[in-house]
C-alpha cells in the first residue's frame, strides 16, 4: 500500500502595504499537517465566531443571517484576545518587511514591489518548508502537497507573479544562479504538487485567522520597532517562525 501524501496547508495574508508611507508590512498566518488538523481548527474557529459575530452586526435586532466577517480593524479586544489565544495553539507564522530599509528603486516602482512581493512569499514559504525538514515534521524524500491559500485583497496591491511556478523551481528542481555562479539546490527530494488559491476572506476561516494573525504581528513589530525592543524576539512571543526583511 502506497503511503499517504504528506500535507501541509499554509494560510496566509498581509497587513500594511509596501511604501515609504509606512515603516513596516507583514504577511502572518497559520499552518497546519493534515487535513484533520484543519478541519479541526475549522469547527473551533467557527464556534468561537458563532458565539461572538452577532455583537458586530447592525442586524442583531432583526436578523437576515448576513454575518460581518470578524476582522483584526472590528473587533473588542476581550474577543480578539480569545481568538488569538485560541491561534497560538498552532504552527504560527511570521514575515516582516523593513520598508526602511528597502531599496528606493523597489519601493517606489509597481513592477518592483509585485516582484519584491514574490520574492518575500517565496522566500518565507522555502524557509518554512526548510524547518520542518530540520524537525522532521516533512520527510524531503516522501510524497508531499503544499495548499496555499492567501487573502485575495492583498493580490490587488502588491500582485504576484507566477508563485507556483516559483515555488516548484525553488523546493523541487533548485536554483542557478548565473550572475553570481551560486547554485541553490532543491530541498524536496518525493513528489511534489503545490496548490496556490487567492481566497476571498469572508468564504475562509482559515484566511479570516491568518488576517487577526497578520494584524497582530505587524502592531507587535511597529511596537517593536518604535521601543528599540528586538523584534524577532517579541514576535517569537507569538508564532513559532518568524523572518525578517530585507
Amino acid at each position: 500500500m502506497q503511503d499517504e501524501k504528506q500535507q501541509i496547508y499554509i494560510n496566509l495574508d498581509d497587513s500594511g502595504k509596501l511604501t515609504t508611507k509606512e515603516k513596516i508590512s507583514v504577511y502572518g498566518g497559520l499552518v497546519f499537517f493534515s487535513k484533520a488538523e484543519k478541519d479541526k481548527f475549522i469547527t473551533q474557529y467557527r464556534s468561537i465566531i458563532d458565539s461572538i459575530k452577532c455583537k458586530y452586526c447592525d442586524h442583531r435586532n432583526n436578523c437576515n443571517h448576513s454575518c460581518p466577517e470578524i476582522k483584526n480593524t472590528n473587533i473588542e479586544s476581550k474577543h480578539k484576545r480569545r481568538i488569538m489565544n485560541y491561534l497560538k495553539k498552532y504552527y504560527v507564522v511570521a514575515l516582516v518587511i523593513n520598508n526602511q530599509k528597502v531599496y528606493g528603486h523597489i519601493i517606489n516602482d509597481k513592477a518592483a514591489r509585485g516582484r519584491f512581493s514574490d520574492y518575500s512569499l517565496r522566500r518565507m514559504i522555502k524557509t518554512i518548508v526548510k524547518r520542518l525538514i530540520q524537525s522532521n515534521s516533512i520527510n524531503p524524500w516522501d510524497s508531499l502537497k503544499i495548499i496555499i491559500n492567501i487573502d485575495e485583497q492583498s493580490t490587488k496591491s502588491n500582485g504576484y507573479y507566477n508563485l507556483h511556478d516559483g515555488l516548484m523551481e525553488e523546493l523541487k528542481y533548485g536554483i542557478s544562479n548565473y550572475n553570481y555562479s551560486a547554485i541553490f539546490p532543491p530541498i524536496i527530494y518525493g513528489d511534489l504538487s503545490i496548490d496556490v488559491s487567492y481566497i476571498d476572506s469572508a468564504n475562509s476561516y482559515v484566511v479570516q485567522a491568518a488576517d487577526l494573525m497578520a494584524g497582530t504581528i505587524r502592531r507587535e513589530a511597529i511596537d517593536a520597532l518604535e521601543n528599540n525592543k528586538n523584534i524577532y524576539e517579541e514576535l517569537s512571543k507569538i508564532a513559532q517562525f518568524v523572518m525578517i526583511l530585507p
